[in-house]
């Protein structure tokens, strides 16, 4: 019976990226064939906004289902949802969960994958006795035995929505700026991490640093000059980060640039044909998701 491999994507800074990985590896994975599932827990919903714009053209559909309680607000909420409604929006019986189907585009074919979408309200709705519904609605709708990968957009702060999120995780990809603030987020992120992995029995694991948002330099080692102190310093941080979460915390080769030329558009990198390197960095750091996974399950 097939587990799905269950990533969260997060940082305790917010604009470091988080939706442009969380939104490009869900899609990369899609294209490779991969049954894929995002669960926006970030009350920001960024993630949900960009997927069903990319997916639909517009947000009118997650308007609907936000109308009828059927986002991740649901899966915590004591309401029960409408099922008449729901069917008739959905046509699907799986609560929250909504699948976008293959959808052709210009000059390709994209695939689908499905969502549990955020919602503004859900930070006012979460507290500790709801802690558990999340874990119970993976169990219940057999979550790990329909997808392949599910990937979790967590919000950047850490509180019970990160923690819950967490709790139904096997790995999380740190995505990370190479700045003045960059080093102080992850150190308090490793304090929390650090509680966290020991409630869960060491179970989960780091995937590593995504450097993201980098100026772009013809520099051989693909860092500018001026974001090489702060990627020295907070490399210098990853063995005693690696003790603290019971994981090894490595950056990953590949690194995703800034195009100042996208930055007021679609942060889904298929979309700008002009710029196919976009993609190819996507393409390449999946592989080395790919790899990293490969590795820590054979261990």
């Amino acid at each position: 019976m097939k587990q799905a491999k269950v990533i969260s994507v997060l940082n305790m800074k917010g604009g470091v990226g988080k939706t442009t990985l969380s939104c490009n590896l869900a899609i990369e994975l899609a294209d490779r064939g991969y049954k894929v599932l995002v669960v926006d827990s970030d009350p920001q919903f960024n993630t949900t906004q960009t997927l069903f714009k990319y997916y639909t053209g517009s947000v009118d559909k997650y308007n609907d289902l936000r109308e009828h309680n059927l986002t991740i607000k649901s899966i915590f909420s004591s309401n029960h949802r409408n099922s008449d409604i729901a069917q008739e929006l959905t046509s699907q019986d799986n609560n929250a969960i909504y699948t976008f189907e293959d959808v052709q585009k210009s000059d390709f074919t994209q695939k689908g994958l499905s969502i549990i979408p955020g919602d503004l309200s859900l930070i006012v709705d979460i507290n500790a006795s709801t802690a558990d519904r999340l874990k119970a609605f993976f169990y219940k709708q057999k979550l790990r035995e329909q997808f392949d990968f599910i990937v979790i957009d967590c919000p950047p702060t850490w509180g019970e929505l990160t923690s819950i999120s967490l709790t139904v995780s096997d790995y999380y990809l740190i995505p990370t700026k190479l700045d003045e603030f960059s080093t102080i987020g992850i150190t308090i992120l490793s304090q929390q991490l650090s509680e966290k992995v020991a409630a869960m029995e060491g179970k989960l694991k780091c995937l590593g640093v995504v450097y993201m948002m980098l100026n772009e330099t013809t520099a051989e080692s693909g860092i500018a000059r001026r974001n090489r102190p702060f990627k020295k310093t907070l490399e210098s941080y990853f063995t005693e980060m690696s003790d603290e979460v019971n994981s090894s915390v490595n950056q990953f080769q590949t690194v995703i640039y800034n195009k100042q030329a996208i930055a007021t558009s679609s942060v889904i990198y298929k979309t700008h044909e002009k710029y196919p390197e976009l993609l190819e960095r996507i393409q390449e750091l999946v592989n080395e998701i790919m790899t990293r996974i490969e590795v820590k399950e054979e261990v």
